[in-house]
């Protein structure tokens, strides 16, 4: 009688073990010092790695010891997930600082 419970808890855990994992959906958010573009790519990097992007956010705090960029990303793992097909747009020109001499 123990094996006969012991096979089906076995059968019962490798059953669930095999089985597909059910698909997810959330939010993945990165504050980033150096730009909106690297807080959204940095967020992007947080999501699961089949995950599909489906909308995203992008705020800047400004203080008096510098900026901060803040990103959040959608997404979800779903079969049936589309993309949000659209590019990262900034209402303004990055303008880049003097000193940076080329390298941004």
């Amino acid at each position: 009688m123990a094996h006969r419970s012991l096979l089906t808890a076995g059968l019962l855990l490798g059953g669930l073990a095999l089985a597909p994992t059910a698909a997810q959906a959330g939010w993945s958010n990165y504050t980033s010092s150096i730009s909106e573009v690297d807080a959204c790519n940095q967020a992007q990097y947080l999501m699961p790695e089949k995950a599909v992007v489906q909308e995203f956010r992008y705020r800047v705090n400004s203080t008096k010891t510098g900026n901060s960029f803040i990103c959040s990303v959608r997404w979800s793992d779903k079969a049936s997930a589309q993309p949000t097909d659209r590019p990262i747009l900034f209402p303004s020109r990055i303008r880049q600082p003097i000193f940076a001499a080329g390298w941004l």
